[in-house]
């Protein structure tokens, strides 16, 4: 919060007049604040000397504002919505109501400019601030823009998100903000996919949040054609395009972070349906470790990719994370000794001192031909996006017996269900088993909020699935409340579970003889293999997640029932 000097004075002489403070404590305040930077104010809310509401009523009638106790008085949900929520909880706003053709606007903040900035550039009408404080506002923002998310899940027309838009068009906002504003609250909210479906009698716009898809707003139909033709432009797609699918991508910023899009526009029954993937540009969470992998599996791995040749798979459905854990394993060798080139449809993330080759089947660069010409340029690694076709399978094994270290993704449900998966593309048995050194499988699982983090002693049933004796007491795993920082929900982000298999002797002459998965997978766990179940349950003891999403997400990758 921005408080002047006399903000200042006034809070210290209410605070000595209202109640006793500790000189102490004071002292305390201003040393945090100086060390800190942050305002003496902050430090006092922080210490629990003062509260939000007594600051709140404070900066109000130093800046001639109105106070306005939100327990008392509600605002109107319809009038809340017209402003965006990711606007709303970054600024601490919101839209109170309507007074004398004037919108009332509540702040928790009403100095700081860029607060007004915000509110004001949206609505071209006489705005009137009041201050409430910050927590009362929060506390609206969850609930208002809650129940509006579950309307418009429940309900087909999703009147009040409807009505809202309308609203905000009707004050000028126009696409190119309310685009923007989509992105951003996806970025807020952090989702990893933004879907814009023409239904019926609206467009709808959903957010996958970990893992989940959540309906997030919806528009007029009408609004379709503009909203597709602004998404193309900044994609550089044909806007008058309207019967093939297109591919494209977009930089954004938003609240100075820098976002690649991933555009997908395909033709639907009720118009073009719109996916835009969000890629950060942040190579922060890039490390093996921050993956999810545990101490053992991530020393196996590492050595396993520090080999010289022999080719590497990372297997999984769409949406499990590959392509992370490659990039995570590349930036492990990633050196100035060695040359790495990938071949990726589409590059998802930059890395600084590798060669990434973009496919583009319309000019002819496919995996494979890609993949031929590669192998003339002296890499030491190589990275194959997706093997999708025998050639590319064939063209990426050859390479790997070639003295070079191959990695690459493979669309299949277990670690050793690749070596099935390739021998269904017609690669030969010795191929396949004198080259392949090491094979992943990796779900990704809804990690619990820390914030909400409840721990608990599980029962009789969790016990067992868990392998905890059951006269044992004082066992605990855990689950989340569900707060407002992971939108009730009770989970935050998500964390990867793994299956790792090193092929050895024994399994590579299974390989040979073409022995049916289930042979090769026993072999594999009685040989030290980590399975996804297993990988899963050590997370939940660990309480990184609960024992539901471990069972959920590993029943559906076919993982072996305890």
């Amino acid at each position: 919060m921005i408080v002047d000097e006399a903000c200042e004075a006034a809070l210290l002489a209410y605070l000595a007049k209202e109640r006793p403070l500790d000189a102490r404590a004071l002292v305390d305040a201003r040393l945090e604040s100086e060390l800190s930077g942050l305002p003496l104010v902050t430090m006092l809310i922080k210490r629990d000397v003062v509260g939000d509401a007594d600051v709140a009523k404070i900066v109000a009638e130093q800046n001639g504002l109105r106070f306005l106790d939100l327990t008392r008085r509600k605002p109107s949900a319809a009038w809340a919505l017209v402003l965006p929520e990711n606007i709303a909880r970054r600024k601490g706003c919101l839209v109170f109501g309507e007074v004398s053709g004037q919108l009332v606007i509540a702040v928790a903040d009403p100095v700081d400019p860029s607060v007004r900035a915000a509110v004001s550039t949206r609505f071209q009408r006489p705005l009137q601030y009041v201050v409430s404080p910050r927590y009362q506002i929060l506390d609206c923002i969850d609930q208002i823009y809650g129940e509006a998310r579950a309307k418009g899940a429940r309900f087909v027309d999703a009147a009040p998100i409807s009505e809202a838009v309308a609203r905000i068009t009707d004050t000028g906002l126009n696409m190119v903000e309310q685009l923007d504003s989509i992105i951003d609250e996806a970025v807020d909210r952090r989702a990893s996919d933004i879907h814009i479906e023409p239904q019926e009698d609206r467009v709808r716009v959903r957010l996958r949040v970990d893992g989940r898809l959540l309906e997030a707003r919806a528009y007029p139909l009408e609004t379709l054609p503009s909203m597709i033709s602004r998404i193309k432009v900044l994609a550089k797609l044909d806007i008058t395009e309207h019967r093939r699918g297109l591919d494209g991508r977009i930089s954004h910023r938003s609240f100075d972070q820098d976002i690649d899009i991933r555009v997908a526009i395909i033709p639907a029954a009720n118009g073009e349906r719109i996916t835009m993937r969000l890629l950060s540009t942040d190579r922060s969470n890039l490390t093996l470790d921050k993956l999810g992998m545990g101490l053992q599996l991530r020393q196996g791995f590492e050595r396993l990719i520090r080999r010289p040749h022999g080719i590497i798979l990372i297997t999984g459905p769409t949406g499990s994370g590959k392509s992370t854990t490659l990039y995570a394993a590349l930036s492990v060798i990633n050196t100035p000794d060695k040359h790495i080139i990938t071949v990726e449809d589409p590059v998802e993330y930059r890395i600084a001192g590798v060669n990434q080759v973009q496919v583009d089947e319309e000019f002819g660069v496919s995996f494979a031909s890609a993949l031929r010409s590669i192998v003339r340029h002296d890499p030491d690694v190589i990275m194959v996006g997706e093997i999708r076709d025998q050639e590319t399978a064939h063209l990426a094994l050859e390479a790997s017996l070639t003295g070079h270290l191959v990695f690459a993704t493979l669309h299949t449900n277990s670690a050793v269900g690749a070596v099935t998966r390739l021998l269904d593309m017609g690669c030969e048995a010795y191929l396949v088993a004198s080259s392949l050194v090491g094979s992943i499988a990796q779900r990704l699982v809804r990690r619990i909020c820390s914030h909400c983090k409840q721990k608990y002693e599980p029962n009789a049933t969790e016990k067992r699935m868990l392998g905890i004796p059951l006269e044992r007491v004082g066992a605990t795993i855990a689950r989340g409340a569900g707060c407002a920082r992971c939108l009730r929900t009770g989970y935050y982000d998500r964390v990867g579970i793994f299956e790792y298999v090193a092929f050895d002797e024994g399994l590579s002459e299974l390989v040979m003889q073409k022995a049916p998965t289930e042979t090769m997978h026993r072999y594999a766990v009685a040989h030290g293999a980590i399975t996804l179940r297993e990988d899963a349950i050590t997370k939940v003891r660990d309480e990184l997640t609960t024992l539901e999403d471990a069972l959920r997400v590993t029943v559906e990758a076919g993982a072996e029932v305890l």
